[in-house]
C-alpha cells in the first residue's frame, strides 16, 4: 500500500513540474528583431530538469554582411512551465555582450522579448 502512494505522489509530481523536463532535445527556429537589427536562428535546447542548454546557430539572410553558421553557446537558460529563458553571448566588431531571450510556449510556438545592451525587441520560434 505504502509503495502504491509513493508511485502515486511521484506520479503527481512529474505531472506539475515543467512541461520540458521530460522532453528530449528540441530544435526550434527562432526569428527575432532588435532595434534595425533582424535575424533567425537555428536553435538546438537541450532541456534538463528546470535548466535549458544548447546552441543557438545563425541562420543565413539575405544580408550579404550577415554570414550564417556562427554558433552561441547557451551560457544561461530557465525553464519555469511554460516560460523559458536563455542568454548566450554575441559580438559585432570588437564588442561582446549578451543576448537574453525570455518568452513563453504555447505548444509548437514561442514568442517573446529580446534584451541587448539596453535595447528590447520581439522574437517568434516555431519547432522544428
Amino acid at each position: 500500500m505504502k509503495s502504491a502512494l509513493y508511485g502515486l505522489a511521484l506520479a503527481a509530481l512529474g505531472a506539475v513540474g515543467p512541461s520540458w523536463a521530460v522532453e528530449p532535445a528540441q530544435s526550434w527556429r527562432v526569428a527575432g528583431k532588435v532595434a534595425s537589427f533582424a535575424f533567425t536562428l537555428n536553435c538546438d535546447f537541450r532541456p534538463a530538469g528546470t535548466r535549458l542548454g544548447g546552441v543557438c546557430v545563425d541562420a543565413s539572410t539575405s544580408d550579404p554582411t550577415i554570414k550564417g553558421g556562427r554558433a552561441h553557446k547557451i551560457t544561461r537558460g530557465r525553464i519555469d512551465g511554460d516560460t523559458v529563458s536563455w542568454t548566450y553571448v554575441s559580438s559585432f566588431l570588437l564588442s561582446k555582450f549578451d543576448v537574453t531571450f525570455d518568452g513563453t510556449r504555447r505548444g509548437q510556438d514561442m514568442s517573446g522579448v529580446i534584451h541587448v545592451q539596453g535595447h528590447d525587441g520581439a522574437f517568434t520560434a516555431t519547432r522544428q
